[in-house]
C-alpha cells in the first residue's frame, strides 16, 4: 500500500506494518501449534541406578513417577534419600523439556529470544 503524504511524496511505511503484522500472526500460530507439539512429546529422567524413574511431557506436566521395590525398602530407614532422589529426577526432566521447547521454539522464532517465552 502505498500513502500520498504532503507536497507529494509516498510512504509505504502502511504496506511494511501491515506485513510485519501478518508475519508476526504466522508466528504465533506456529508457536501455538510447536506447544500442542510439545504436550505430546515424553521425557524420561531416571536417577538413583534406575531407583526413581520420572516422565514429563514437553510442556513440563509430571505425567508418572516409577520407584523399585528396592528404593521403596530403602526408604522405610532413609525418607528423606528418597525425597532427594524424586526432586532430582524431576528436575532433570524438567531441565530436558526446557531444552526441548527452546529447541523447538528456535525453530520457529529463528533463534531470536523472546523473554517469557517459556
Amino acid at each position: 500500500m502505498v500513502r500520498k503524504l504532503k507536497g507529494g511524496k509516498t510512504s509505504q511505511g502502511a504496506g511494511s506494518q501491515m506485513n510485519i503484522l501478518k508475519q508476526a500472526q504466522a508466528m504465533q500460530q506456529q508457536m501455538l501449534l510447536v506447544q500442542e507439539g510439545l504436550k505430546e512429546k515424553e521425557l524420561t529422567s531416571s536417577v538413583g541406578g534406575g531407583a526413581v524413574t520420572v516422565k514429563v511431557n514437553g510442556q513440563k506436566e509430571l505425567l508418572e513417577v516409577k520407584l523399585t521395590d528396592d528404593i521403596i525398602k530403602e526408604a522405610a530407614d532413609d525418607k528423606e534419600m528418597l525425597e532427594d532422589l524424586i526432586v532430582s529426577a524431576v528436575r532433570e526432566a524438567m531441565r530436558q523439556a526446557d531444552e526441548l521447547a527452546e529447541a523447538e521454539m528456535g525453530k520457529v522464532t529463528g533463534g531470536i529470544n523472546i523473554p517469557g517465552l517459556f
